[in-house]
């Protein structure tokens, strides 16, 4: 049996007779830029999510950048991020010409620690970007009590978390700003690349809204400097059509990940991310963590099961931006521990219960 890390054309089979039918719609009606199909969608995820409103953007870094130069992000300011995401988290930040403050994080969660970002926050610093790490969402009381007694924004990076909760409300609701990210492989991915900015407040997302439209507030009406950044209609489409079945695919991989859970629970070497408490997670990916990683990944391709790293280096080691650089990265230990010891098993919801417990057995079959 061979098992990919991740299967496209099975979520893609699901939805391609309707996604077609909106395509044809699309054509004849020549409605390719801000359609009614980004409209839609732009009030269905809002009201999925419950925030105050959506803006559709052309993908998920465009909504980063986005959504720090909506709230006044200014040249040198400090924004402090977790080290152990994807490069966009802080590359975002140098493209609003903002300066990445790298934090630790929580070895239990491996989400951003509060107290490791309260150690770093200095007279410049602007505010906070939380990742809701593989779909798990970040401790938000801490994060969101730390912005408020030192006067910081804390935004949520998204992108891997359709979907889930924080207490009593979704993800995306619950900092000044939430940035998402709908390219293919997301819990709610698009056939292209596309992004969306939502939040609690409407004044915040309509300035989102003019940045990503060339500044204009009306035809030709240009307040500001901005960008072009629109989710495509053909894209948005896409999303309406998964959009639906988003919270039944979410639970299809809480299932998958308690298989994995229970058949894992008696090997003494692999260690499992926490999830924080009251919260609902919608695992886009589900990782293990060993000491012998790349062996384990090995073993896994003899026997025909992918797997993938995520992610391989911290942030604060990267030459990117360590590059001129006069002092050395800090140590960020939980970082660069999870950076060495984290591998992604297959997760996706089409997988068969057949295929997840294939790959039980194979991670305990090299333990054993």
């Amino acid at each position: 049996m061979k098992i990919s890390a991740l299967r496209l054309d099975r979520a893609r089979d699901r939805i391609a007779p309707q996604v077609k039918e909106r395509w044809r719609r699309v054509v004849d009606n020549t409605a390719f830029v801000l359609g009614p199909e980004v409209r839609e969608f732009e009030e269905g995820f809002a009201r999925f999510l419950g925030a105050a409103g959506c803006v559709g953007v052309g993908n998920g870094t465009d909504a980063l950048v986005l959504a720090l130069r909506a709230l006044d992000l200014q040249p040198g300011d400090e924004v402090i991020v977790p080290a152990f995401t994807f490069f966009a988290t802080a590359e975002a930040v140098v493209l609003a010409g903002g300066k990445p403050v790298f934090a630790d994080v929580e070895p239990a969660t491996l989400n951003l620690s509060a107290a490791d970002a309260e150690r770093r926050i200095s007279a410049r610093t602007a505010g906070i970007i939380g990742v809701h790490l593989y779909g798990r969402p970040f401790d938000a009381e801490a994060l969101l009590n730390l912005c408020a007694e030192r006067g910081l924004w804390l935004v949520e990076d998204a992108a891997q978390a359709h979907g889930a909760v924080c207490g009593d409300l979704r993800v995306g609701t619950l900092g000044a700003l939430a940035c998402w990210s709908f390219y293919p492989t997301k819990n709610l991915g698009a056939w292209g690349d596309g992004g969306a900015v939502t939040g609690p407040d409407s004044e915040l997302l309509e300035r989102v809204q003019r940045l990503a439209n060339h500044g204009q507030l009306g035809r030709y009406q240009h307040h500001e400097v901005g960008s072009n950044s629109r989710l495509d209609s053909l894209q948005a489409a896409v999303l309406n059509c998964r959009l639906p079945l988003l919270d039944d695919d979410n639970l299809r991989r809480r299932e998958i990940a308690d298989h994995y859970r229970g058949a894992f629970a008696g090997v003494d070497e692999i260690a499992l991310p926490e999830d924080a408490e009251e919260t609902i997670p919608v695992y886009h990916q589900f990782a293990v963590r060993t000491t012998r990683r790349d062996a384990l990944a090995e073993h896994l391709a003899s026997e025909g099961i992918g797997s993938a790293v995520h992610y391989p280096a911290p942030l604060h080691t990267l030459s990117a931006i360590t590059r001129g650089a006069t002092t050395p990265p800090p140590s960020l230990p939980v970082a660069e521990a999870a950076a060495r010891e984290l591998l992604c098993l297959p997760m996706f919801p089409e997988l068969t219960n057949d295929e997840v417990a294939e790959v039980c057995l194979s991670v305990v079959r090299f333990y054993a």
